[in-house]
C-alpha cells in the first residue's frame, strides 16, 4: 500500500474514505471522539447522520461517557450528541428488531450467544440430516468465521440449525450480522434508511472484522463513501478463530477505491521506546504482509525496560516474578495522606491457564493478592445457576444445555460422552445423539418446548426416558430446598469439580481476590489483554509450541507474532519476558524437559533495546547437624 500520510490530526481530514492506522497507545479512541466533535461542531453535521461502530459494549459505553463528560475535551452538548453508537452486533440487532416479520420472529425473540448452547444444537442439526459430529464442527466453524466458500453440506446443516432456532423464536450471535445484511441487500427502503443514518460511518478496531462484518460496513457506506472513517492496526489482528483477518485493513484501497486515504498516527503516548521497538521487530520479521509503518515519535522520555529471563524451571520462574513484584512495590514511596501505596498495575500474561498454576501458588505464599480467570474458578457454580434458572423459567435451550452437561459427565447410560474410543461405545453414542436430535423435529412441527417433547417421548425412547428421569431428580432436589440434597445431585450428575482442590478453590474464591490497595496483579491470556495496559507486564512461555504455538502455515505464524506484539505493547514501564529450560508437563505438555526450545521470536530483538538475565537453579540450603 502506498502514500500513507503521517499525522496526529487525522480526525480533521475532510473527505473519505479514510483508514486511520493507530498503533498501540497512539490515541485511537481520542481520535474517534474528536472526529465526532469535529463533524458536529465544525462541519455542522446532524447527529442523526452519524453512526459509530465499536468492537465491545464497554467501548460503546466509554464513547458515550467521553461525549457526556462536562469539562472534557470531547464534551458535546446533549442535543447534538449522536445516539447511534453500537457494537457491530448491536447495530445488526437493531436492524433485525425493526424487521422481525421478515423472518417470522416475535418481539420477545432471544439471542443465543453461548457456544455451549450453539454447538450442541448445530450437532443436533447435522445428525438430523444424517451427517456426523465432525461435519457439525465444520459447519459451526464456517458460520463463526462467515466463510463464503462453505461446502453445500455445511450450508444444509446451518439451514437446519437456523430452523431449530426460529422454532424457538430465537437467533444466534451471528444472525445479528447475517440477517441485517440480508435485509439491507433485499429491501431498498431499509438500505436507504440506514444509509441516511450512516452518512458518516465511524468504525473502530477495523483489523478485527470478518467477512460478514465487512459486508455490513460496505452496505451501510455504499451511498456515502466519503463519510467512511475506520480506525485499526493490522499488527493487532488476532481473532482468526472467529474470522477476523488483517486482509480487510490491508485491502482498504482495493475495497473502497484508490481515492481512499491512509493516515498513520505517529505519536506513541503509552509504549516506551524499547518496548515498542522490540515488539515491532518481531511482527516485522514474521508478518511479511503487514502495512509499512513510519517511525514513531515517543512521548515518554524514559525508554522503558525490556528484560528476557532465562529460567532453569517454572518453579524458579514463579519465585523471580514474585520477587520482582515485591521489590517494585517496596521501592515505592508511601502516600503521605492515605498511607497506602500509589496504584501500580501488573499483568501476568500466559499462553493458557496451565502456565499460571505455579505462579498462583507462589503469590499465595508471598501474600500477593491477584485476580485470575484460570483454574476451576467459576466452573463449579455454572450448573447451579443454570439449573436454578431452568427450574424457575424453563426454556428449550436451557433444557438442551443441561442435557449436554449430563451427557459429557457420563451420567446417561444409553448415551456415552465424547471421550469414548471403542467402536461399540461410539455406535451407542451416535444412537443416543439421534434419539436426542430427533426431538427437535416435533419442536418445529408441534410448536412445543424441547422439555415438553422430551416428556412425550419417554414411552418410546429409552434415552429420552433416562434423561427425563435425571432432569426430574435435579428439579426435585432444588424444589425441596435442601442444600445438601441439591449439592449431592449436582455433584453426582454434572461432576463440576475434578478434584477436592478445585472444589475448595470454588467455594473459597481465593484465586480471584481484588486488593483494595497495594499491587494490583491480573493473570490473563495474551488475547484477553488486548485493549488494556499495565505498568509492568510479565509474559510467560516464550518457548516453541507455547509462544508461538504449533502453526500449520506462515499466516498462522504471523498471527502468533501479532499476538505477542499485542501482549508486549500492554507495558507502560517495564516488560519482562520469561522462558524456561525445564517446565512441568502439566503446562508444557512435553514428556521430557529436553524438548523445550527457546521461542524463535526472541532471536529478533534489537541488541541494544533489551537485557538478558540468566537465572541459576535455586540452591537448597543444608541443615546444620
Amino acid at each position: 500500500m502506498e502514500n500513507i500520510i503521517i499525522s496526529d490530526e487525522a480526525y480533521k481530514y475532510d473527505g473519505g474514505p479514510v483508514l486511520l492506522l493507530a498503533g498501540p497507545g497512539t490515541g485511537k479512541t481520542w481520535q474517534l471522539a474528536q472526529r465526532i466533535k469535529f463533524l458536529i461542531n465544525d462541519k455542522k453535521t446532524s447527529a442523526d447522520e452519524i453512526t459509530v461502530i465499536t468492537f465491545t459494549k464497554e467501548a460503546a459505553k466509554g464513547m458515550h461517557a467521553k461525549l457526556e463528560e462536562k469539562g472534557s475535551n470531547e464534551y458535546i452538548e446533549p442535543g447534538n450528541r449522536p445516539s447511534r453508537i453500537f457494537t457491530m452486533h448491536g447495530l445488526g440487532n437493531q436492524i433485525l428488531s425493526e424487521n422481525l416479520e421478515k423472518v417470522g420472529l416475535r418481539e420477545d425473540f432471544y439471542v443465543v450467544e453461548d457456544s455451549r448452547v450453539r454447538e450442541p444444537i448445530m450437532r443436533d442439526a447435522a445428525i438430523l440430516l444424517g451427517y456426523t459430529e465432525k461435519d457439525a464442527e465444520e459447519a459451526f466453524k464456517d458460520r463463526t468465521v462467515a466463510n463464503l466458500q462453505a461446502s453445500e453440506k455445511s450450508k444444509k446443516i446451518v439451514q437446519k440449525y437456523e430452523e431449530i432456532l426460529r422454532a424457538c423464536n430465537s437467533i444466534d450471535y451471528d444472525d445479528q450480522i447475517n440477517l441485517a445484511c440480508k435485509f439491507l441487500k433485499e429491501d431498498e427502503k431499509i438500505l436507504k434508511k440506514y444509509s441516511q443514518n450512516s452518512k458518516h460511518l465511524l468504525v473502530d478496531e477495523y483489523q478485527d472484522i470478518n467477512q460478514g462484518q465487512y459486508e455490513l460496513i460496505e452496505l451501510l457506506s455504499k451511498e456515502n463513501r466519503s463519510g467512511l472513517f475506520v480506525v485499526g492496526d493490522d499488527d493487532q489482528s488476532i481473532y482468526s478463530f472467529r474470522g477476523g483477518t488483517p486482509t480487510f485493513i490491508r485491502n482498504f484501497k482495493k475495497h473502497f477505491g484508490l481515492s481512499s486515504t491512509i493516515i498513520q498516527m505517529q505519536t506513541s503516548r503509552r509504549c516506551p521506546t524499547n518496548v515498542l521497538q522490540c515488539a515491532n521487530s518481531v511482527v516485522a520479521k514474521f508478518d511479511s504482509q503487514r502495512l509499512p509503518k513510519g517511525n514513531y515519535i515517543y512521548k515518554k522520555t524514559d525508554p522503558g525496560k525490556v528484560v528476557v529471563h532465562d529460567c532453569p524451571s517454572d518453579d524458579r520462574e514463579a519465585e523471580i516474578i514474585g520477587a520482582i513484584l515485591k521489590g517494585d512495590t517496596e521501592s515505592l514511596n508511601l502516600c503521605d495522606q492515605c498511607k497506602q501505596l500509589p496504584k501500580r498495575t501488573y499483568f501476568i500474561l500466559v499462553p493458557n491457564k496451565n502456565y499460571s498454576q505455579k505462579i498462583q501458588k507462589k503469590f499465595k505464599q508471598f501474600g500477593i493478592p491477584f485476580d485470575s480467570k484460570f483454574g476451576e474458578v467459576g466452573k463449579g457454580f455454572s450448573p447451579f445457576v443454570l439449573i436454578k434458572d431452568w427450574v424457575q423459567k424453563s426454556s428449550s435451550f436451557q433444557t438442551r444445555q443441561i442435557i449436554e452437561l449430563l451427557i459429557e459427565s457420563g451420567s446417561i447410560e444409553n448415551l456415552p460422552n465424547s471421550k469414548v474410543k471403542l467402536k461399540q461405545k461410539i455406535d451407542a453414542r451416535m444412537k443416543g445423539l439421534r434419539d436426542v436430535a430427533s426431538l427437535w423435529n416435533k419442536v418445529i412441527t408441534d410448536h412445543k418446548s424441547f422439555g415438553e417433547i422430551l416428556e412425550e417421548a419417554v414411552k418410546e425412547n429409552t434415552t429420552a426416558k433416562e434423561i427425563f428421569e435425571k432432569l426430574g431428580e435435579l428439579k426435585l432436589s432444588y424444589e425441596m430446598g435442601k442444600v445438601s440434597n441439591f449439592l449431592q445431585k449436582i455433584s453426582l450428575y454434572t461432576k463440576p469439580w475434578s478434584s477436592l482442590d478445585n472444589f475448595f478453590d470454588d467455594i473459597s474464591n481465593e484465586s480471584v481476590r481484588s486488593p483494595s490497595h497495594g499491587p494490583h496483579v491480573r493473570i490473563l491470556t495474551l488475547q484477553s489483554s488486548k485493549g488494556l495496559q499495565a505498568n509492568l507486564v510479565f509474559i510467560i512461555g516464550l518457548e516453541e509450541d507455547a509462544i508461538p504455538r504449533k502453526t500449520p502455515n506462515d499466516d498462522a505464524l504471523a498471527e502468533e507474532a501479532r499476538l505477542l506484539f499485542v501482549g508486549m505493547t500492554r507495558a507502560e514501564d517495564q516488560l519482562h519476558l520469561f522462558k524456561c529450560r525445564k517446565r512441568t508437563s502439566a503446562s508444557s505438555y512435553k514428556p521430557t524437559p529436553n524438548e523445550i526450545e527457546q521461542s524463535r521470536f526472541l532471536k529478533h530483538f534489537p541488541v541494544d533495546k533489551h537485557e538478558k538475565q540468566f537465572h541459576q537453579p535455586k540452591r537448597k540450603t543444608q541443615k546444620k547437624k
